[in-house]
């Protein structure tokens, strides 16, 4: 075993290699979550401004395949974790076209949060 493997095994033990695009589309989201109204090459620019490591490791560092990639990309889907809701980085666009839109996902995000945690204390005492 050499030293990369070493070190890759010590980070990333039992072959969990990290998911660098996963990480990026969370990155991608969280972009569309906080600026609202923003089109695609709006988005693109705020990536590439304020994730530009996410993108070097998922994607690459050429500029002009990073941009290619991150075009296609406003087509991929992406499943928000808090909600279980999944929408293409297009439609998640959409759908955070205001702060007021942002604020009611936000709001119902969290009641759903709430629901589900009483729904477990509820199966817990049966």
């Amino acid at each position: 075993m050499d030293m990369e493997e070493k070190i890759d095994d010590m980070y990333w033990p039992d072959d969990d290699e990290p998911d660098f695009y996963g990480e990026l589309k969370e990155c991608a989201w969280n972009i569309l979550h906080e600026n609202p109204g923003i089109d695609m090459d709006e988005w693109i620019d705020l990536l590439m401004r304020q994730y530009p490591a996410e993108i070097v490791d998922a994607i690459g560092s050429h500029p002009a395949e990073a941009y290619a990639s991150l075009s296609e990309m406003w087509n991929d889907e992406y499943t928000d974790s808090d909600t279980g809701e999944c929408n293409t980085f297009r439609g998640w666009a959409k759908r955070f076209s205001s702060y007021g839109a942002i604020d009611r996902y936000d709001k119902a995000a969290e009641q759903e949060a709430i629901l589900r945690y009483l729904q477990a204390q509820h199966y817990k005492k049966q």
